[in-house]
């Protein structure tokens, strides 16, 4: 399931939002002024996206 949330929105619901991206596989999609802004996603998610381009993992 994906969310949209507006930034204020996101700001008051940050643990939430980041637990349903870790434990539920969520993702949310993050607005400003009607337009989308940034995404939260799963690590795992982004962490295969990363690896799929040939770019790695992050260093420790």
């Amino acid at each position: 399931m994906t969310e949209r949330m507006v930034v204020g929105a996101v700001r008051e619901h940050i643990g939430d939002r980041a637990n349903a991206a870790h434990y539920l596989g969520e993702h949310t999609i993050v607005e400003r002024n009607g337009q989308p802004f940034a995404a939260l996603v799963p690590y795992t998610w982004w962490e295969r996206r990363q690896n799929r381009k040939g770019q790695g993992a992050l260093a420790p």
